[in-house]
């Protein structure tokens, strides 16, 4: 007696209306109060049998914000790269982010995770660079499906951890152009699996074709040399008639 008692611990209270011989509940919790936490059962005297079990526990910090996304262009040619960044706010421990790309998940940075005795708020930075690839322009009748779609997706992710290493690691991603000549791209911030927040989506279009000058190539690549024959005999065959 009394069946139940507290001890004290600076940062958290336990709550003894919603606990019992099964379950404690911890309230008011800080980051410092990660750690290892263990049950121990005792039997009575006199050989007061023991056993311990421990399961690891982080008290998360999440971000204030939602993760902010920028983008070095809005509007692509075939064979560019488009460079973007995404940031976090601080938090404990630090997000993973994961970048999408229309509702694909292509590339992830996985934050590093500060030791036991480091109880700081540190904030999430990952940097990617999309590169375009150079294809027929504007063929007609070339279609892509969801699966080739998601192969293209895996196997042209590249993660180049050894390249500049004066700088922030770079994520690089080589794109199929879509079909649509649009795509969108985002970022999610996470934490284990109890915080989740994305960015707002950013929609990069692809430049407009300009119109093909008299002896250049049309939207599908054919030469106008033929219509420009016909005109010059037409107008020849006027000029006589007169």
């Amino acid at each position: 007696m009394p069946p139940s008692m507290v001890f004290p611990l600076p940062g958290a209270s336990v709550d003894l209306a919603q606990s019992d011989h099964q379950q404690v509940r911890i309230v008011n919790m800080n980051r410092r109060l990660s750690g290892d936490y263990q049950c121990e059962v005792s039997a009575d005297a006199p050989l007061f049998h023991t056993d311990i079990r421990s399961a690891p526990l982080t008290v998360v910090d999440p971000p204030f914000r939602a993760p902010q996304i920028t983008v070095s262009h809005r509007s692509y040619s075939r064979g560019d790269i488009i460079k973007a960044n995404c940031s976090t706010d601080e938090a404990y421990p630090a997000p993973n982010i994961t970048w999408i790309l229309d509702e694909h998940k292509i590339a992830e940075t996985v934050s590093w995770r500060p030791s036991e005795l480091d109880w700081r708020e540190r904030s999430a930075f990952s940097q990617l660079e999309v590169a375009v690839l150079e294809l027929e322009r504007y063929k007609m009748g070339v279609t892509y499906t969801s699966s080739s779609l998601n192969k293209v997706y895996h196997d042209h992710y590249v993660y180049d951890r050894d390249r500049d290493k004066e700088e922030k690691e770079v994520l690089r991603y080589t794109l199929v152009p879509p079909p649509s000549g649009q795509f969108a791209l985002s970022c999610v911030a996470t934490i284990f699996d109890i915080y989740t927040r994305n960015s707002e989506p950013v929609l990069i279009r692809e430049d407009a074709p300009h119109p093909a000058s008299v002896t250049g190539e049309d939207s599908s690549g054919r030469v106008h040399h033929a219509s420009v024959t016909l005109t010059v005999a037409y107008a020849c065959l006027l000029f006589n008639a007169l």
